[in-house]
Formats: C-alpha cells, structure tokens, sequence
C-alpha cells in the first residue's frame, strides 16, 4: 500500500467514466445523472440485468458497457465466452463464486475480480442472500460476442487466464484528503503495470465523510463515471449546474469538464470511479 501527497488524491477521486465517440457528442449536459432502469431476466432467469451505460443511454457513447446484475441463492450464469471482451465483477452484495477457465474464486462484498477475455465463465450465487454485482465489459458488450450452450463446442478458443482479483478495497494504493476523502486504487493499467491487466481504465473505491468534498478540478480527455454505492452525492459546475446522485444511480461528467463532489448525505457515502483511459497524475487540473 503506497500513500500520496494530497494533491494527488484529488486527481484519482473522480476517476471514472467513459470515453466518447469522436464522430458524435456523449451527452448534451456536462454533468448527466443516471438513474437505475427496471431490471430484466437474462440466462433463462437465473439472473436479472439493469444496464447503466450501454443501449439504455444512447446518449453516451462508451468504449465499455456497464450494468447491475442479481442473482438468487443457488442460481448461476451457465458456462459462457465473451469474445475479446475483459469483464470486471465489482461484488455489492452476496458472494459471487466465479469459474475462470479452470480456477474458480469466490469473492464477497467489496471485492473485484476481472475475466480476461474469451475465458469459460461462470458466476454462481453462493450465499445465503442474493448476489449483486456490477458488471463492466470492454469493449462494450453486444450479443454477438457471448458464445454459450451448444456455441461452446462450434467455436476453437483456447484460454487457461487466471483472474485478476483484488480482495480488499483497502489493499489497492491509498490516497487520503484532509478534506474528508479516501480513495483506493482498486485497478490501473498505468499505475499497476508490474501486472498485466487487460482494460484501459482505471477503477477506484471512494469514501467520503459526512461534509466530505472534493473541490473543482477537470480530467483532462477522460470522462468521469461515478457510481454510488451508498449514500448520497452532488456534483455542481463552475456555471451553476448541479445534480444529486443517490445510491443505485450514476453521475457521468464529459470529459475535461470541471466539477465539485460533495458527500451530501448525514453518514458515509461509498462509490465507484471509473475513468478511462485510465488516470494519470497529469490528467488532471485543479481549480481554485
């Protein structure tokens, strides 16, 4: 675990989000909120998906793909590939035992596992509550690239990948505020690149005390996504624009877009920052 300078910290907190499209705008507001969808079954009912970011907003456009997923006891996805799709499993709820090829890892609250592409998956609810997880793929998913059932053995995929596991928040590198804020880096191409982690952005793990902020700073050609876990968030411009993201929804910021993020709730507020590409100390500009 590696501690930072302050000036640092900020950089990361708000490390998360998508990467537009060059031929058209993601979004016409700087800072979008993204509310939960209804769910729907997929795997013949052994789950449900609420997408995030995908063909439910089409107005981001996104190299990755982003949803919610729940799962009952003693339900599974059955064995399938994602063809040259990497797949993250950040575990909210429940335990998640994941088959990777031929190593299987069980991964509870909190914990992150990522699927190197074109793997045989699975992913059982093992606890005794439901499993509930957010699931992000990149490239974004699409049909055409989930091979499963009799597909299996239509297909010549030859994988043995281990999965990439990070199983404590509080293990990845650390960067701390005086301003009510800790944030952990939970994956990073760049700044992780002793391993070999086959995505582009990066994945932090945010707390915020009660009064909690971080005060105006941009990122630099990345987009901000901001999921909240628990509790409750603002995000204001520098023009006046504000929204308040409560838990199970998202903020999206475009990029080099300047922003404040306050913890707007009485207790803790927990949340995922994606960025991507993924965050580098020269990404971002602070404001006073």
């Amino acid at each position: 675990m590696y501690r930072i300078a302050p000036l640092l910290v900020v950089c990361i907190l708000l490390s998360a989000g998508c990467l537009a499209a060059d031929d058209e705008p993601p979004a016409e507001s700087g800072v979008s909120l993204i509310a939960p969808v209804d769910p729907i079954p997929i795997f013949d009912g052994q789950a449900t998906y609420a997408g995030i970011v995908g063909a439910e907003t089409p107005q981001i456009r996104a190299n990755y793909s982003m949803g919610y997923v729940a799962i009952a006891p003693g339900n599974a996805t059955p064995p399938h590939r994602l063809i040259g799709t990497a797949e993250l499993v950040y575990v909210l709820d429940g335990a998640a035992e994941i088959r990777c090829d031929n190593e299987t890892v069980t991964a509870r609250e909190g914990e992150t596992v990522l699927l190197p592409e074109g793997v045989l998956q699975s992913i059982a609810s093992a606890g005794d509550a439901d499993l509930r997880y957010i699931t992000v793929s990149q490239p974004a998913y699409t049909p055409e690239i989930e091979i499963s059932g009799d597909g299996l053995d239509a297909v010549d995929v030859k994988t043995d990948s281990a999965p990439f596991v990070v199983a404590d928040p509080r293990g990845g590198i650390e960067w701390s505020l005086e301003s009510g804020v800790a944030v952990y880096t939970l994956i990073n191409p760049v700044l992780m690149n002793e391993t070999a982690i086959p995505v582009g952005y990066s994945l932090a793990c945010v707390e915020l005390l009660p009064g909690g902020y971080l005060g105006y700073d941009g990122i630099l050609g990345s987009s901000d996504l901001l999921y909240v876990i628990e509790g409750e968030i603002e995000v204001a411009t520098p023009d006046g624009e504000t929204i308040r993201v409560p838990a199970g929804s998202a903020a999206y910021v475009l990029p080099d877009q300047v922003k404040e993020t306050r913890n707007a709730a009485d207790s803790t507020t927990r949340l995922l920052s994606f960025i991507d590409p993924a965050w580098t100390p020269e990404k971002t500009v602070l404001f006073e």
